[in-house]
């Protein structure tokens, strides 16, 4: 996957996780997907330690204990933020 195709999927993840956070079974089912898309194409390990990382994040972003407003929602939601751009940048190195 060119660097370009991942930065589509990347920006559809932020979508998704613009979504939430709460229950949201169809952006989960979807932000699921693009992750799976990206590991397929993971050539190294800290990209798919990453991806690793984001699938747990978007497991609790899209569960019923993560409020909106809350404390916990905004770091949860920074979290996932900052993992999206950091595979975004690993993605670019590995082609570079």
């Amino acid at each position: 996957m060119s660097p370009e195709e991942a930065e589509r999927v990347c920006d559809r993840l932020h979508e998704y996780v613009d979504r939430g956070p709460g229950e949201n079974p169809d952006a989960f089912s979807k932000a699921l997907a693009a992750v799976r898309s990206l590991r397929a194409d993971a050539s190294s390990d800290y990209p798919l330690s990453l991806l690793a990382e984001i699938e747990t994040q978007l497991g609790r972003w899209f569960s019923d204990r993560v409020l909106r407003g809350t404390d916990e929602a905004l770091e949860c939601r920074r979290d996932l933020l900052d993992h999206i751009s950091r595979l975004e940048d690993a993605w670019d190195r590995l082609v570079a």
